[in-house]
């Protein structure tokens, strides 16, 4: 209505112009006489009022007037967003819930999860949920605790038990794709594994040979008489008790560093006597009295004093080896 009313004032104004222009040339013609003079024609009308104005003009402000009417038509609604730990009220006249937060300020980035699609429209109290997602890499180092192994052995006496192999926890480092929503770990998956020290496991060793009985020679008697070299009574005696082989070579060179198999060594430093180099000798009267010049004696008493300390020569050997005594 507003159009055409526009259009038809302005075509009006236009003809009532031209008009005049042709009315002025006629009665100047009438009045000159014979001799007609032509009038010049109008070549531009400047609009003089805004019923002259162009047809475009006034397209232009009708759509930009639609516009505005368009938007105050839209009725004002209140939603809720739930986001970063906290809960506000929005009122907004936009069309989608990506216009609406956008303009509350609040971003939705790539990785964030929107509990309605962001180009839906809003709806008065409706309440919209957006959980922050965050992806990271992380690296940490993890241990690989040792396991302990426990294994029979007769090499040592039952009650005995040494550790054979020393125990190491394993390292590795794993990097890992980590996820959290809303600051809390949701998932985290391996992306790399590389082992930095390998485990070992720890390996005891447990005894189970029988100990041999105590010796029954009382104190005040006289100790057995062998035949043979003091190193043949000593490997006699050791084969009693089972020590052949590797027990009798660990014995052997226990007793050569000791004292050379002499009944009659004395170290001049400390005092200790005899095969064994008990320290005083007069331990050794505990299996008989001639312990200072009875061979048989002394090898008894150095063979239950390993037995008891130490389980076998070659862990009284060991020992020497690492203290240089025994």
């Amino acid at each position: 209505m507003t159009l055409r009313l526009l259009s038809v004032v302005a075509r009006v104004a236009l003809t009532g112009a031209l008009v005049a222009g042709i009315g002025s040339a006629a009665a100047l013609q009438q009045s000159s006489g014979p001799e007609p003079v032509a009038a010049a024609a109008p070549t531009h009308i400047e609009p003089s009022s805004p019923a002259e104005k162009s047809l475009g003009d006034v397209l232009s402000s009708r759509s930009e007037f639609a516009g505005r009417l368009q938007l105050e038509r839209t009725p004002a609604v209140t939603f809720n967003v739930v986001a970063d730990g906290a809960t506000v009220a929005h009122t907004t006249r936009a069309a989608t819930l990506a216009e609406a937060l956008a303009e509350a300020g609040i971003t939705v980035d790539g990785d964030d999860v929107a509990s309605a699609a962001l180009g839906a429209p809003v709806r008065a109290g409706m309440t919209i949920t957006i959980q922050r997602v965050e992806v990271t890499e992380v690296s940490e180092e993890v241990v690989d605790p040792h396991q302990s192994t426990r294994v029979n052995t007769s090499e040592l006496y039952e009650g005995t038990e040494k550790v054979t192999t020393e125990g190491v926890d394993g390292l590795a480092r794993h990097t890992y794709r980590v996820t959290m929503i809303d600051g809390v770990e949701v998932s985290r998956e391996i992306l790399l594994s590389a082992v930095a020290r390998e485990r070992v496991d720890e390996v005891v060793s447990v005894g189970t040979r029988k100990k041999p009985a105590p010796s029954t020679t009382s104190v005040g008697t006289t100790g057995p008489i062998l035949s043979g070299t003091n190193r043949e009574i000593g490997a006699s005696l050791a084969a009693q008790r089972g020590w052949t082989g590797s027990q009798w070579t660990c014995l052997d060179l226990l007793w050569t560093r000791e004292s050379r198999w002499n009944h009659l060594a004395v170290n001049p430093s400390s005092g200790a006597y005899g095969i064994p180099q008990a320290l005083p000798g007069s331990k050794m009267a505990t299996v008989a009295d001639d312990w200072r010049t009875n061979p048989a004696t002394q090898i008894i008493w150095g063979l239950n004093y390993i037995a008891g300390r130490y389980g076998t020569p070659c862990g009284a050997w060991s020992h020497s080896e690492s203290y240089g005594w025994y």
